[in-house]
């Protein structure tokens, strides 16, 4: 039976979260494409990949994913989607998990001198991570979205949309894996909205003239194709194991293609601020900026988000939203000022060229100007 009655709820949580850490550290050893399975298999699986890798970490980490799959078994035994009786081939799994978990790396005794050797190798290799970048040149966002599609497997295409779809949106990765559609309109539920940096407690945009445009060019239905997205975002979100285990995943898969292509690295949050440079370049305004990706107030993407030269011009069109949101947007964005010395001076040398441009006899209708005698 499933006996965790004694453990409180705060406890029972941070159980289940490293559960679904482990379960998302086994599918990515080795990448697997293949159609995702259900929590109990993945879970199964995970348990005795984790019984079975030796020397792998410390003995506290140990106890402590032995814990959290002891759990997230029980509960899976308590509703009966796993009997964990004894076979003669090997011993129940729970029991497993308590008696006979994996070996811990051997900890092995270091001098003084060799854990300052060992510090300055992880300072250094801190430096060396290359962070990834603010802006993205439209060529190589190109050439991103063509390599994972010649990937071909379900996970890479997938990203394929998701770089396609966050690049005009500008949405954080949590609401962009939280789309839904109604009719023309896609949305999300906000993040950061309890905070009082959300504008909203959800994001919206009217797509109707990317339908329209679709049909103009005879192609495939633009909703159809976004509806199949949507429904393999769950089903990706499910196989990793929630929300966040797959935007770990997404990184990984465009870090490795930018290794790859030989550029700079690439994650989630570039392909915002890409989109929110895009706006700019395309002419919207501050507050209509902070309308589009639920920003509280106009200053936000004017001073912390991509640069209008990073961006590609767009038909504002593309990004329909509701007016009365500009409203809500508080106006707190800088007025730039120049300074009061520099204005002077640049005053004063008018004043110099305006009294050059008195000694010249000026030839008003040929526009020529020629010295005096």
């Amino acid at each position: 039976m499933f006996a965790d009655a004694q453990k409180k709820p705060e406890t029972i949580a941070d159980y289940r979260r490293e559960a679904n850490r482990l379960v998302a550290q086994f599918l990515r050893e080795p990448p697997k494409d293949d159609e995702p399975l259900f929590y109990d298999k993945r879970l199964l699986q995970t348990a005795n990949w984790f019984l079975n890798s030796h020397e792998r970490w410390s003995k506290s980490t140990i106890r402590r994913f032995a814990a959290a799959l002891t759990q997230e078994v029980q509960m899976l035994a308590s509703v009966g989607e796993f009997d964990d009786s004894p076979s003669q081939s090997e011993k129940p799994l729970l029991w497993r998990l308590k008696h006979d978990r994996p070996r811990p790396v051997p900890k092995i005794q270091k001098s003084k001198k060799g854990k300052q050797v060992v510090h300055q190798k992880r300072a250094a290799t801190r430096k060396l991570r290359k962070k990834p970048r603010k802006s993205i040149p439209l060529k190589e966002l190109r050439s991103l979205e063509a390599f994972l599609r010649l990937k071909a497997d379900g996970f890479s295409l997938w990203i394929a949309g998701y770089v396609l779809i966050a690049s005009r949106l500008g949405w954080r990765p949590g609401e962009i894996g939280s789309l839904k559609r109604d009719g023309n309109f896609i949305r999300a539920e906000a993040e950061k909205c309890s905070n009082d940096r959300g504008l909203t407690d959800s994001c919206e945009i009217n797509i109707s003239a990317y339908t329209e445009r679709s049909r103009l060019f005879k192609g495939e239905d633009v909703l159809s194709r976004l509806d199949k997205w949507i429904a393999d975002t769950r089903k990706w979100e499910a196989y990793y194991g929630g929300v966040a285990e797959l935007r770990d995943n997404i990184n990984a898969r465009l870090d490795t293609a930018c290794k790859k292509l030989k550029i700079k690295r690439v994650c989630t949050y570039t392909l915002r601020h890409f989109a929110i440079a895009c706006m700019k370049a395309s002419g919207f305004s501050r507050s209509e900026i902070a309308v589009i990706v639920n920003h509280a107030t106009n200053r936000t993407a004017g001073e912390h988000y991509g640069r209008r030269r990073f961006g590609r011009k767009r038909a504002k069109k593309m990004l329909g939203f509701d007016p009365a949101r500009l409203l809500l947007v508080r106006n707190k964005a800088r007025i730039f000022r120049r300074d009061p010395a520099k204005k002077k001076k640049d005053a004063e040398g008018k004043g110099a060229e305006v009294s050059n441009l008195s000694s010249l006899d000026v030839d008003t209708s040929l526009g020529i100007g020629s010295m005096g005698g």
